[in-house]
């Protein structure tokens, strides 16, 4: 089971500067040799998996299902910044922070492992963890910095196009084969992930299903022309590849 997990977890790490490589590769093995030792535990959908305004420093790696991280307004609206992926982890934004500022809630059952607060800091003092954990906080925010340009410059039919890309590429590293992923989220949390009315996502999910590229139906996509899908991602053209 592990060497699953270990695989999922890899990292890319030509992207960084050469001199941090042993220090990647060092850092990344001890945390997955913390997360082997790490208690399980298994949460049902709905469950809080870190609180806002509850003083936390955790960190969680999601070993099966899905989860959200949710920012809720004063008015009642929602926003969903990050949905975290069956080998994400979870918690890495708030090890700094005296307190999570979002809280992240499981979308169906879910297993995790946990690093405790004490654990955490016993890494960020060792260089090699240290330097690994920056490494994440950068591809996150990088995801993050994504997000927002398509916020702020993609129509609707590519802002779910980016969506199913992304998150197909992030579950495939974990070993699933094909074009057809369990994606246990309704359409009103892909609308506050997309920053869309549910009437509007429901009505590019009938294109994409009436075009052939992709369908979404009973929480289960299956992607029918990739690179179809990809070339309404922009993908072709995005300045993140």
């Amino acid at each position: 089971m592990f060497e699953t997990i270990e695989a999922a977890w890899g990292f890319d790490f030509p992207q960084y500067r050469t001199v941090l490589h042993d220090q990647l590769v060092q850092g990344e093995r001890e945390l997955n040799q913390m997360f082997r030792a790490a208690p399980s535990r298994i949460a049902p959908a709905g469950a809080v998996l870190a609180v806002a305004e509850r003083p936390s420093q955790s960190l969680y790696a999601l070993h099966r299902g899905w989860a959200c991280r949710i920012r809720e307004w004063r008015d009642g609206r929602q926003v969903i910044p990050q949905i975290y992926a069956p080998g994400d982890y979870i918690g890495l934004e708030a090890m700094l922070l005296a307190r999570p500022i979002d809280e992240v809630v499981a979308v169906e059952t879910v297993t995790v492992k946990v690093l405790d607060a004490d654990a955490v800091s016993g890494m960020l003092s060792r260089p090699s963890s240290a330097t690994y954990l920056a490494s994440l906080l950068t591809e996150a925010q990088r995801r993050a910095e994504r997000r927002a340009d398509r916020l702020s410059r993609f129509e609707a039919l590519e802002r779910l196009a980016e969506m199913l890309v992304d998150l197909h590429e992030r579950v495939a590293r974990r070993g699933t084969t094909g074009h057809r992923f369990s994606l246990p989220l309704t359409q009103q949390r892909i609308a506050d992930h997309l920053g869309l009315t549910i009437v509007h996502v429901n009505r590019t999910l009938r294109l994409l299903r009436e075009e052939r590229i992709a369908t979404i139906d009973r929480r289960v996509v299956d992607i029918h022309d990739m690179a179809a899908l990809r070339t309404l991602a922009r993908r072709d053209m995005n300045a993140w590849d």
